[in-house]
């Protein structure tokens, strides 16, 4: 009986116990429901800042177009799941599994040139890339602005034209963040206001050299 009368407590204290942890489980996933939703909210309407943003610079860097992020979703055909396994790529799936199969979401790059039948990002040439690849990092720089901005070498592959581009972006930038530019382009270093640079005298020994546009100006005057 005492034996009994032990084990009947510690079912019942091991009963309480299951019973915690299925509330707990219950709070758990509809606290992940919730968060998914945030999340996904949150996402979206980053994405749509993000586009306002991407648009102005594209703009500015072609002269005219389109150019936006969209939210893509397929299903994964090369690891699509069945119960008990994984269904090979070149299988169909039955109507009740494809829908119940996980798509996977990603990002996909939408851009139109000005007078060019373009609508891909795969089409563009190399500097066609760099100039939206930069329109791109500035455009998610501006949706929540930092207090520095480091860009190293960035406007390497720009000619001249598309270098004005470029320093018209940076001026602009520049009203909200500190830039650190790293660079060898004349028409970039032009919109700085101070210059470092690192010179060897005849002695070997390396110098850093400052300039202060604005009190460059008032010397030469």
């Amino acid at each position: 009986m005492k034996e009994f009368k032990e084990l009947e407590e510690r079912d019942a204290f091991l009963g309480r116990e299951i019973d915690d942890l299925k509330h707990s489980a219950v709070s758990l996933e509809k606290l992940i429901g919730e968060l998914e939703n945030r999340l996904d909210l949150e996402f979206r309407e980053g994405i749509r800042k993000i586009n306002t943003e991407f648009e102005k610079f594209f703009r500015i860097m072609f002269g005219g177009g389109f150019a936006s992020l969209e939210v893509v979703s397929e299903f994964p055909r090369s690891a699509r799941r069945r119960s008990g396994g994984l269904v090979p790529a070149d299988e169909t799936l039955t109507e009740g599994e494809a829908a119940e199969e996980e798509r996977e979401e990603g990002i996909e790059v939408k851009i139109n040139l000005p007078h060019k039948r373009i609508k891909g990002l795969e089409m563009l040439s190399g500097g066609e890339r760099a100039l939206t690849s930069i329109a791109l990092i500035f455009a998610v720089s501006q949706v929540n602005p930092p207090p520095f901005i480091i860009l190293d070498e960035t406007d390497a592959a720009l000619d001249e034209a598309n270098s004005k581009k470029y320093g018209d972006m940076i001026e602009n930038l520049a009203r909200c963040s500190q830039l650190v530019l790293i660079t060898h382009n004349r028409e970039t270093m032009s919109r700085a206001g101070i210059l470092y640079g690192v010179t060897m005298g005849a002695d070997g020994v390396s110098r850093l050299l400052s300039v202060r546009f604005d009190e460059a100006v008032r010397a030469v005057k």
